[in-house]
């Protein structure tokens, strides 16, 4: 799975696969807020660069939630 950074929102992607909400929320810490109450309406590119996060390794751990989600 290659996850689109640019052009998904948080919003889309937790709708579209709740197992990433545990990404977010894993995330908080570093970002010094709840990413789902701050940025739901950003593309994972924009919540990255807004709150000074991996994007690289953000997109790795969220697409690998989204395989394990998948699997049976």
């Amino acid at each position: 799975m290659h996850l689109d950074a640019a052009s998904i929102t948080v919003l889309d992607l937790v709708a579209a696969h709740p197992a990433t909400q545990d990404v977010f929320r894993a995330y908080d810490a570093k970002a010094g807020c709840c990413l789902l109450c701050q940025g739901l309406f950003e593309t994972i590119a924009g919540l990255a660069e807004r709150f000074g996060l991996d994007r690289t390794a953000l997109v790795s751990d969220l697409e690998k939630a989204i395989q394990k989600e998948r699997e049976p």
